[in-house]
């Protein structure tokens, strides 16, 4: 049951109850806790990780109901990799009450954590811990800055390899840059900022208020199969979204394959105009220089 929910996990797979006779994730977390084998930590964290990337809160608790004072105890002798991973994925299922989340804390300001990937799941569960639970002792300080630069690097990269850069960006982001300087709105491209690279933004003095993010999203980022469409996205991209809301911005969203289906460029402006308008009023002027997008203006 573990190797199919992680199997959906990795496939980004969301299918609908009717169509598979209880394999869904919270079917495959029942099925586990009724198998009367013991749930090992490390087994549990990746589980918890496999939910939250799936965008299934109601899995996770079942299996965190379940968890015993044993898995508490057991929390302390656990490897970096569990608690990276425990410590993440109980931050972004928002799981601030439940007992785990102090142990995994503890342990996480003791732990050498070496492996980049267990350092990127630590500088965005810090990040989590600044913006949702301030009250809460943050991460040593040393741990936080040198995972936060291998964090950043890493969301360089990744966003390099996704959509291209400000200098030779990817078809995508190329029309959407070209569909706002049609607008006349001064824009950025590939900006490091709230923490994460975002792909265009637009700064409050060309929106008149909060400045706006706009993110594309490939397939990579969505879930197969939702039930609904407000959990499309995989759970990473969610937490990404929610905490550069809670700093203070904007996000707009833009599914490469929907406006790839926009039959021309004069929709594709419309497009982008429209999910826009909320956020940027019509007779918003911008100021400043050139941002590394389109030229100054205010949206039409």
């Amino acid at each position: 049951a573990a190797a199919l929910l992680h199997g959906l996990a990795a496939v980004r797979a969301v299918p609908p109850p009717e169509a598979c006779d209880g394999v869904t994730p919270e079917g495959l977390v029942q099925k586990m806790l009724g198998s009367g084998l013991p749930v090992e930590l490390g087994e549990a964290a990746s589980v918890l990780r496999s939910c939250a990337q799936l965008g299934q809160p109601a899995a996770a608790t079942a299996l965190l109901d379940a968890c015993t004072v044993e898995h508490a105890e057991a929390v302390a002798f656990a490897d970096p990799q569990t608690i990276a991973v425990l410590l993440w994925s109980l931050l972004a299922l928002r799981q601030h009450s439940h007992a785990l989340l102090l142990k995994a804390l503890d342990a996480a300001r003791v732990t050498a954590f070496r492996l980049p990937a267990q350092l990127c799941l630590v500088a965005e569960a810090a990040l989590m811990l600044q913006l949702e639970l301030p009250d809460a002792p943050p991460l040593p300080a040393e741990m936080v800055r040198t995972a936060g630069q291998l964090w950043a690097k890493s969301h360089f990269l990744a966003a390099e390899a996704a959509h291209g850069t400000a200098q030779a960006p990817g078809a995508t982001l190329r029309e959407v840059s070209g569909a706002l300087d049609a607008l006349g709105l001064r824009h950025g491209v590939q900006v490091h900022a709230a923490m994460y690279v975002l792909d265009l933004v637009l700064p409050p003095e060309v929106t008149g208020g909060a400045p706006v993010a706009i993110l594309l999203h490939t397939d990579a980022d969505m879930l197969q199969g939702a039930a609904k469409p407000s959990s499309d996205l995989v759970g990473g991209m969610q937490v990404k979204i929610r905490l550069v809301q809670s700093q203070g911005w904007v996000v707009i969203s833009v599914l490469e394959h929907e406006w790839a289906a926009l039959s021309s460029d004069a929709a594709k402006v419309h497009g982008i105009r429209e999910q826009l308008l909320p956020h940027v009023g019509r007779d918003k002027a911008a100021g400043g220089g050139q941002a590394g997008g389109g030229q100054a203006g205010g949206m039409p």
